[in-house]
């Protein structure tokens, strides 16, 4: 198949040219060329196969590292098919699903029925983040990396296997897993406050209230991410004292939905302390574009942990973005039903979808020229990949697979969530306005987002 008379994102430019590919595979790419040039490229086209672009954009395929895909024990909010099917119509070609499942994916067996649910069910690729087993068991966590996953996620919060994430100890081990393993950790950094702490929120809430999300951002304040992100980094540097570890053997550590200055602030002091730390971090598109002074309907819809925070914080960090400093960009995908969302604020749950709303927000910010194409292929494609050892993704280079997302500017439209993919069909940006369409994406070469598309993902194993 040729893809022609395209706008092709390749090494950080783009120039007018023609992709062709082969069994999935960019077999090579074509920019300005002399006749027999383009005969010999057409020539290899075995299939015959020709689509004009008519001068439209390609991008790689969107690689989200964060995402809730529910099923197992949740399917009224998700599964694997409908949050695949949004994240294929969005351009989004590859995620990793978070283990906070019904039972949670703790244990080898929970894990190895969670990817077998997934088989022949995914619009995408998809890989797995396994939650730690109880008791840190050694045996349990090899059986559990020998199935491919991609890390493991802890929530202090709210532990999946009864572990004190809060406990010095617990986290030395947890380290000493990574890099014994040479495998991910994944933090949701949060410390709860106290009782009285929460009480004094409370009746100060009832002498001047605050909007629900303001309230929620009190509940769980930026102080508390930020000192459960020094927590960690803290034991990170002392085990690094304490041992005689080469770079290559150092821990592996990802810190999840980075939202607030200060704690973006302390992961860029240590990464710049040592640039052979294996620290990385993302944001969230919300984190980057909304803010808890946003006006909803149902502020149900916007309630998420973290929260939003205030408005200098997403206006900070969407800064760092537009500056190229941040490189991972994770959605957080987490839907959940109209129904839950629709309780009283303290009994409704975190969170809200994201794979549909992302490429349309992020990249409408790139035609207006105020994040640049290069800045955010980075942190949507190319980052991700290079982070996560996914093998031939994230890139538009020969040899790579044929991930890919077509995009072309239209007049500014609404977006509306009534028509979404994923099962949760509510948004805190309806009635957000974009100016983006999504015009073809594909998988290895298949053409993905067309409402009649079996599944033809493939669960991606951790190299």
């Amino acid at each position: 198949m040729i893809l022609n008379n395209a706008k092709i994102y390749s090494d950080g430019t783009i120039r007018e040219g023609a992709l062709l590919i082969s069994d999935g595979i960019i077999e090579s790419i074509k920019f300005a060329s002399s006749k027999d040039d383009q005969d010999a490229f057409v020539k290899k086209n075995s299939d015959g196969k020709v689509i004009d672009c008519e001068k439209r954009l390609i991008l790689p395929g969107i690689i989200d590292i964060h995402s809730h895909l529910r099923d197992m024990g949740q399917s009224e909010k998700e599964t694997f098919l409908t949050g695949t099917k949004a994240a294929a119509f969005s351009g989004i070609t590859t995620v990793l699903a978070m283990p906070n499942t019904k039972p949670p994916a703790i244990h080898s067996k929970q894990v190895k029925s969670w990817m077998e649910k997934a088989e022949k069910n995914i619009h995408v690729d998809v890989g797995f983040i396994a939650g730690v087993p109880r008791d840190l068991n050694f045996e349990e966590v090899k059986n559990i990396i020998k199935l491919g996953v991609f890390g493991f996620k802890i929530y202090p919060l709210s532990s999946l296997n009864e572990i004190d994430w809060y406990n010095d100890n617990n986290i030395q081990k947890l380290l000493s897993l990574s890099y014994e393993f040479q495998i991910p950790i994944f933090i949701h950094p949060d410390y709860p406050i106290s009782k009285d702490e929460r009480f004094k929120i409370f009746q100060d809430n009832l002498k001047e209230p605050y909007s629900p999300l303001k309230l929620h951002n009190k509940l769980y304040p930026k102080e508390n991410e930020t000192k459960y992100v020094n927590f960690i980094l803290d034991i990170y540097n002392k085990i690094l004292n304490d041992k005689t570890l080469i770079p290559e053997g150092y821990p592996i550590l990802h810190f999840c939905h980075i939202s607030c200055r200060e704690s973006y602030l302390s992961v860029k002091k240590i990464q710049k302390q040592n640039e052979e730390f294996k620290i990385s971090f993302e944001v969230t598109p919300h984190h980057l574009l909304l803010s808890n002074e946003i006006q909803l309907n149902n502020f149900n819809y916007g309630k998420v942990l973290p929260p939003l925070r205030n408005q200098e914080h997403s206006a900070f960090l969407f800064k760092e973005l537009e500056e190229g400093n941040i490189e991972i960009i994770g959605t957080d995908h987490a839907p959940h039903t109209i129904n839950e969302k629709s309780k009283e604020f303290n009994q409704a749950p975190s969170g809200f979808p994201g794979f549909e709303t992302y490429p349309l927000l992020l990249l409408d910010k790139v035609f207006k020229n105020e994040i640049s194409i290069r800045n955010f292929v980075r942190a949507a494609s190319e980052k991700p990949a290079e982070q996560f050892k996914l093998k031939n993704k994230g890139f538009i280079k020969a040899g790579y697979e044929a991930d890919l997302l077509i995009i072309e500017q239209v007049p500014e439209y609404a977006i509306n969530s009534s028509s979404f993919k994923t099962k949760a069909k509510f948004s805190p940006y309806d009635g957000f306005k974009t100016r983006v369409s999504i015009w073809k994406v594909f998988l290895r070469g298949e053409q993905i987002n067309i409402n009649n598309h079996k599944p033809s993902g493939k669960i991606v194993i951790r190299e």
